[in-house]
């Protein structure tokens, strides 16, 4: 997880996008996903379809959010983020697939937004309809 500054989330989506398309061999195919998706728990399937729909959706996902659709607490929705991203770069590709963004002073963690390149989001999705 790297926070990132609201006003740079534009640019650092563009460059993981860049990334994920780039010379950088990634198997970040439906099939290698659904198979991650289905060594995954249900509290963790659950935040990485709601995260991912959120992408899809341009509907910002909050920390408190994707802990809700996990069932988990907000510290427990961080830690199945934290695994989701060195999961998700075993398949290759982008260092960092998810990202927790930094918000403004006085603000609580368990309003972070959590984002994840565009295409990586559809493949997600697609992978969760198929199990």
């Amino acid at each position: 997880m790297v926070p990132v500054p609201q006003d740079l989330v534009e640019r650092v989506l563009q460059y993981i996008d860049w990334r994920v398309s780039g010379g950088v061999a990634a198997d970040w195919t439906e099939d290698a996903v659904a198979e991650l998706y289905r060594q995954l728990d249900d509290a963790s399937r659950a935040v990485v379809r709601t995260i991912a729909q959120g992408v899809v959706d341009d509907e910002p996902i909050t920390v408190a959010r994707a802990a809700e659709a996990g069932g988990t607490t907000n510290r427990e929705a961080l830690g199945i983020v934290l695994e989701l991203v060195q999961r998700f770069r075993g398949l290759g590709g982008v260092t960092f697939p998810l990202l927790v963004l930094d918000v403004g002073e006085g603000v609580g963690d368990d309003q972070r937004v959590i984002v994840m390149p565009r295409d990586g989001a559809r493949v997600a999705l697609a992978a969760a309809a198929r199990s």
